[in-house]
């Protein structure tokens, strides 16, 4: 899912000014709802790891042994409300720095494109962070939500943690993912070889 936002673009007249180039299509900025993919998920299952060794650690006092023995279980309660926030927080990280809108702003200002009322420049990139941040909530709780699914099915339900740890909302995601990836990449290839095919049936028809 993206968020479109239009973008106009200015063209020289004759006369040597600008006007704003409305006819043909409309352009947009597409900004994907969860942009980040599965990274915050691989980087808080990394950091998971630490509070059960810091249990470990200072066993030998009573918030030790709580952190040892919560933060063991994968399915229970405390492990995975910090699992959640913290996948949240590492997707408005991970997001901040794969979409700079700053330099996104930058860039629609050097070619000549402005989004309709908003001024180029700075007070674009503020509106696009803007769009991101509000965007960006629901992508992460929903990160969030399918990562610790497996923990809420085994609790709800009589299944097997194997079975729900493979068939889980964090392995459904990464097989989506790659299927779309693939499919990208496939008609990616495909439109090059059907714009390879029109640029040789050009050049012969010249040539003939």
């Amino acid at each position: 899912a993206t968020r479109r936002i239009p973008v106009q673009y200015a063209r020289r007249t004759a006369s040597g000014g600008y006007e704003k180039n409305i006819a043909g299509s409309r352009q947009y900025i597409p900004l994907k709802l969860n942009a980040s993919g599965v990274m915050p998920i691989i980087f808080a299952q990394a950091i998971m790891f630490a509070p059960g060794l810091l249990g470990r650690t200072f066993n030998n006092t009573a918030v030790g042994q709580w952190m040892e023995v919560q933060f063991q279980d994968i399915f229970g309660l405390a492990y995975n409300i910090l699992f959640a926030l913290l996948i949240i927080i590492f997707t408005y990280f991970y997001t901040a720095i794969t979409v700079p809108t700053n330099k996104m702003a930058d860039d629609l200002k050097r070619s000549g494109g402005f989004i309709p009322g908003i001024r180029p420049g700075k007070e674009t990139g503020d509106f696009l962070d803007k769009i991101m941040s509000l965007i960006t909530l629901p992508g992460s709780v929903f990160l969030a939500i399918l990562a610790v699914l497996p923990a809420i099915v085994v609790k709800l339900m009589d299944i097997q943690a194997g079975w729900a740890l493979f068939y889980g909302g964090t392995s459904l995601l990464i097989m989506v993912g790659v299927a779309i990836d693939t499919v990208q990449q496939v008609n990616s290839y495909l439109l090059n070889r059907h714009y390879d095919g029109l640029m040789k049936t050009g050049k012969n028809r010249k040539v003939a």
